[in-house]
């Protein structure tokens, strides 16, 4: 064999060796595997841990590591018309003056049942304050005839945040200030919206510096800790604690409201008990001249026989209402109205603290589109109840 031939056949070996080693090389790389689980960000907010080239092709910004450094910890935030499908995405405030501001969000995968809205921050122009009646109504109707003499004071004439649900329940329109508050709602396959909608002057209310910071969070439908089923709140953890209308910090709830606090029954319990710190506490419906509370069917969440009730139509409903002394004495009426004397269990002045066994426990509060002239001199700024769970 002459020298050429003898230097081909080396070469050849030594690309065949290089060929058998390199998947024994590859092996060492491809054994760094991590799931990507939910992280903790540098910069304070939730995300997931991904390759920090999957975080830049998804569009997040890297927030420190994890997965022992093999990854970032990847958070995702999305402004004015965007679009995200990234389990716990933020959606912020852009400076919008005026206008819409909307974003989709679309579910991360098929398994995704629940999305909760979380509110860091968030205000914007509260509901009107109008004492001038403009309309006189029937059944919660304008009519021509109508007696009854109402005001648009609680509606969110200015600005507004809706949440859509394609094919499902939404939540209720709101505004003002409701930073610390949360919301649920089904994932649709269609996407859910969120959307603001922001007057370029105020009707009837007064200015405030806009600004939000949402955190939604996607859970999977096997997720042991699902909201029940049409729950607008959910709160969990704790066997006492503190719910509230919308709006409640402004002074004034809103109109078209139908808010359902759902609370987890924990573990060895099977009653709760609400009950108002202080009596105007709970400030729904009536005349301001009538300081009084209400537990009534017809009188409260309805419009009287004649469709002109005085009370007001807005409440509360308490699904199983008892009296907290004696579970077997259940009150003749689940719905509660009046205003400035807190919950009671008869008509009058006495507040007392209301009970239920029923389950899921549940509070729901429920606002037509209008306020009684008689009842806008100081409106109704809803109601704030503190909860007990109490042993079997």
């Amino acid at each position: 064999m002459n020298m050429n031939w003898m230097s081909i056949v080396l070469v050849l070996w030594c690309l065949a060796s290089a060929s058998a080693r390199q998947p024994k090389i590859l092996s060492i790389f491809s054994v760094v595997r991590f799931n990507n689980s939910p992280c903790f960000g540098t910069n304070n907010r939730n995300g997931t841990c991904y390759t920090a080239d999957e975080c830049a092709s998804r569009g997040g910004a890297a927030a420190g590591s994890c997965a022992q450094s093999y990854g970032v910890c990847c958070t995702f935030s999305v402004g004015c018309g965007g679009t995200s499908n990234e389990n716990c995405t933020y959606f912020e405030s852009s400076g919008i003056s005026s206008g819409a501001c909307r974003v989709k969000i679309c579910r991360c995968n098929d398994n995704i049942c629940q999305l909760r809205l979380d509110f860091s921050n968030f205000v914007i122009t509260g509901p009107s304050t109008q004492t001038v009646g403009t309309g006189m109504t029937i059944g919660g109707v304008l009519a021509p005839g109508a007696t009854l003499v109402v005001t648009p004071a609680t509606q969110c004439l200015t600005d507004s945040f809706s949440v859509t649900n394609p094919g499902g329940q939404s939540p209720p329109t709101i505004c003002g200030s409701n930073s610390g508050e949360h919301m649920y709602v089904d994932a649709s396959s269609s996407c859910n919206e969120l959307a603001f909608q922001l007057g370029s002057s105020t009707i009837d209310a007064s200015s405030v510096s806009r600004g939000w910071s949402i955190k939604v969070t996607q859970y999977a439908c096997d997720y042991n800790n699902l909201a029940p089923k049409g729950c607008t709140q959910y709160f969990f953890g704790t066997t006492t604690d503190t719910v509230q209308t919308f709006n409640f910090d402004s002074g004034v709830h809103l109109a078209n409201q139908n808010q359902n606090i759902c609370v987890r029954q924990e573990a060895g319990n099977c009653r709760i008990c609400w009950t108002a710190v202080n009596d105007d506490d709970f400030v729904l419906s009536g005349p301001t001249s009538l300081m009084s509370g209400f537990t009534k069917s017809g009188m409260c969440c309805g419009y009287g026989m004649d469709g002109q009730g005085v009370k007001g139509y807005d409440c509360v409903m308490i699904p199983g209402a008892e009296k907290m002394t004696d579970p077997r004495d259940i009150l003749q009426a689940n719905s509660f109205c009046g205003r400035s004397k807190g919950l009671v269990t008869m008509e009058g002045t006495v507040p007392a603290t209301v009970c239920s066994s029923q389950q899921p426990f549940n509070i729901r509060f429920v606002s037509d589109a209008f306020e009684m002239e008689a009842e806008t001199p100081i409106p109704g700024k809803g109601f704030r109840l503190t909860y007990i769970q109490t042993t079997c």
